[in-house]
């Protein structure tokens, strides 16, 4: 009887840990990303990005220049869906810390330079997304990213 009642308590336990993992909302577009390039809407301009990235997952977003010579610095931002996954949503963008953010907000002129204009809100569709390249374009800009 209480092999039995082991056996069961353990089916349970197993059952009930499975249920508190933190899936990805979009396995295809959650990960690490590098930023190819992106054209400004308003301008036409297009930027060619060197180690740019996006570091995207259910909840929060990073957007950082990685041994990059520029001095972009680093971004977190909170992230969301919308529209059936359609729309990816970027924000309140806090500039990073080492561990979290320091609770200070991106300048948008920081943000600009991975091709977000806006340390609010960046509501992006999502033109293509496979898993492995992905397009996203907002009122800003669209932007070309290669799955890292």
């Amino acid at each position: 009887m209480i092999k039995k009642l082991m056996t069961w308590m353990v089916v349970v336990m197993t059952v009930v840990m499975q249920g508190c993992r933190k899936e990805p909302v979009n396995n295809d577009m959650e990960g690490f990303w590098q930023l190819r390039q992106f054209v400004v809407k308003g301008t036409g301009e297009v930027v060619t990005c060197q180690r740019l990235y996006y570091g995207i997952t259910r909840m929060v977003t990073e957007v950082s220049e990685k041994q990059g010579p520029n001095g972009y610095g680093s971004y977190i931002g909170r992230t969301e869906y919308r529209n059936n996954e359609t729309q990816l949503v970027l924000k309140d963008f806090k500039v990073r810390a080492n561990t979290s953010d320091n609770k200070q907000d991106a300048p948008v002129e920081m943000l600009r330079h991975f091709g977000i204009d806006s340390q609010a809100e960046t509501v992006f569709n999502v033109v293509r997304c496979d898993g492995k390249d992905m397009t996203l374009e907002s009122d800003y800009a669209r932007l070309i990213l290669r799955k890292f």
